[in-house]
């Protein structure tokens, strides 16, 4: 049996035809034109989970600029991995994967937010070496009207 191996690759515009159905799935809401935008905008990456050719894992956010160290943070906004795939592992390898691309292209840190009910995302953070307070860590979101 010939089966294809899974690719973890930063995306690029043309990889944007790629990702119907992880768009399409429960694992989030995104418009493909809202992705394009985001992809061609400076210092915002995305990366792929890619199987048989299809992405089956989506993974974004934005590198920051620090005013204390020369080096930039890698703020991980999202993780989505296709609802058929999830609890085979594919998440954690994914993640893996851009924490050793940030640390390879010498990024300070990676750091993701997530809500401490949320145990998988929790055990694929530390699994990657990721350490959290929970009892003092909070993100206050101020929304604006549109």
């Amino acid at each position: 049996m010939n089966r294809e191996k899974l690719v973890f690759r930063p995306l690029t515009v043309s990889d944007i035809s790629l990702l119907e159905e992880i768009l399409t799935d429960d694992a989030g809401c995104f418009d493909p034109q809202q992705i394009e935008k985001f992809m061609r905008m400076d210092g915002n990456m995305a990366f792929g989970a890619i199987l048989d050719n299809k992405i089956i894992g989506l993974l974004y956010g934005y590198a920051l600029c620090q005013l204390c160290d020369d080096r930039p943070q890698f703020f991980v906004y999202s993780v989505a991995v296709h609802s058929n795939f999830r609890n085979r592992g594919y998440g954690s390898r994914f993640f893996q994967y851009v924490v050793d691309y940030c640390r390879e292209k010498k990024y300070a840190e990676v750091f993701v937010p997530t809500d401490k009910g949320n145990v998988g995302a929790c055990k694929v953070y530390e699994k990657a070496g990721g350490k959290s307070d929970f009892d003092r860590e909070i993100i206050y979101v101020i929304k604006f009207a549109e």
